[in-house]
């Protein structure tokens, strides 16, 4: 009983001097050339054996074709992103209770462009660097002060969870502006920044750089919220108090 011989054992050892291998050789051109007679465009390997076997000659060895490595992947930026961390309370200045915008833009500068800013109290360095340009609370003087540190950014009104999964997949933490104080059914007060370092289908992981926040009562638990989970859903009601995709945040570019 006849067996059939895999394919490979005949590409792996084909021998143009064995009468059988070249019938197989042939078998296989003239099935090519029928179902695909694109693969014979001039120049290349199958239609020098093409030519070759028209002509009743053995085909010279094929000569190697290098192939080019895949190209490298890019690293993975993670999530959460391995932010550093500043606390807004341990500030050398006066003003270490109202610079919470500052101190989470001074957590992106500081990831974004390492070194920048030096010791844990960089978040100092940069609100003097804010002061140049205007108040800690003034979202403009903010997106300068990042300018002037050669970070493209932008403050938007009109963020949205997507655009947090956007960013942090692109490796870009985002600063976000909050109401922090008052029941999640009345959220109030003057506002609280944190920044996003990484974000889950119910969470955002968090640095509260002021302490843990009680969302649902709308107070501080305090400590150190560094990579702290606030769940979406309660983080929603106090982000986007004025609609669907009203968050604030300032959104940077790598």
């Amino acid at each position: 009983m006849s067996r059939s011989i895999p394919a490979g054992d005949y590409v792996e050892h084909f021998d143009p001097e064995l009468a059988h291998h070249r019938a197989w050789l042939q078998a296989v051109l003239e099935r090519l050339v029928a179902l695909e007679p694109q693969a014979l465009e001039e120049g290349g390997t199958l239609r020098r054996l093409w030519t070759a076997h028209q002509a009743g000659v053995a085909p010279s060895p094929a000569p190697a074709i290098p192939i080019p490595a895949p190209p490298p992947k890019p690293p993975s930026r993670g999530n959460p992103l391995p932010v550093p961390w500043f606390a807004q309370l341990d500030s050398a200045t006066d003003e270490g209770r109202r610079m919470c915008f500052s101190s989470s833009c001074a957590m992106l500068l500081a990831f974004l462009k390492p070194g920048v800013l030096t010791g844990p109290n960089g978040d100092d360095q940069y609100l003097a660097r804010v002061h140049q340009f205007g108040d800690t609370t003034d979202p403009a003087a903010q997106i300068q002060a990042l300018a002037s540190y050669g970070i493209t950014a932008r403050f938007s009104n009109s963020a949205t969870f997507s655009t947090l999964e956007e960013q942090i997949a692109a490796g870009i933490p985002v600063p976000c502006g909050y109401l922090h104080r008052g029941p999640i059914s009345r959220p109030g007060g003057g506002g609280h920044w944190l920044i996003v370092v990484g974000i889950t289908p119910t969470h955002l992981i968090v640095h509260d750089l002021f302490g843990e926040a009680d969302l649902v009562n709308g107070t501080t638990i305090g400590g150190i919220a560094r990579f702290c989970r606030y769940s979406r859903r309660n983080f929603a009601r106090r982000w986007m108090v004025e609609g669907e995709g009203m968050g604030w945040a300032v959104l940077a570019q790598r």
